[in-house]
């Protein structure tokens, strides 16, 4: 079973995802803060870290050259309302989704990051 760790700010946000990706059959974990994710990276080794760039303690951004800094092999998709630059290498992502209601979008990214990693 692949893991997961989803990182956003809002609450219902973390919630309704966290439900989301479990019912495609993922393993999720979930984090408020930049930190948080950094912890659970060590203890939870996620397949792909999902990550709103704009967290409280410390930039989503930040956050994702950390985690690919300790676990290359982790995937990085970045789910924003911010604008991705043209080059997400910049950002150390593997894929950029935009924020939105309908998370099958967000889903079917997370699959084909997946399979790409097999």
């Amino acid at each position: 079973m692949s893991r997961i760790l989803f990182a956003d700010s809002e609450p219902h946000i973390r919630r309704l995802c966290r439900e989301e990706l479990q019912d495609e059959g993922y393993e999720v974990q979930v984090a408020g803060k930049g930190r948080e994710v950094i912890r659970l990276v060590d203890t939870f080794k996620p397949d792909v870290v999902i990550l709103e760039v704009l967290l409280p303690d410390m930039s989503g951004l930040e956050t994702g050259l950390m985690v690919k800094g300790t676990r290359r092999e982790t995937r990085i998709i970045y789910y924003s309302s911010c604008r991705p630059p043209r080059d997400l290498s910049t950002w150390g992502a593997d894929e950029f989704v935009a924020k939105s209601p309908d998370l099958d979008p967000l889903k079917a990214v997370v699959r084909r990051v997946l399979s790409r990693a097999a």
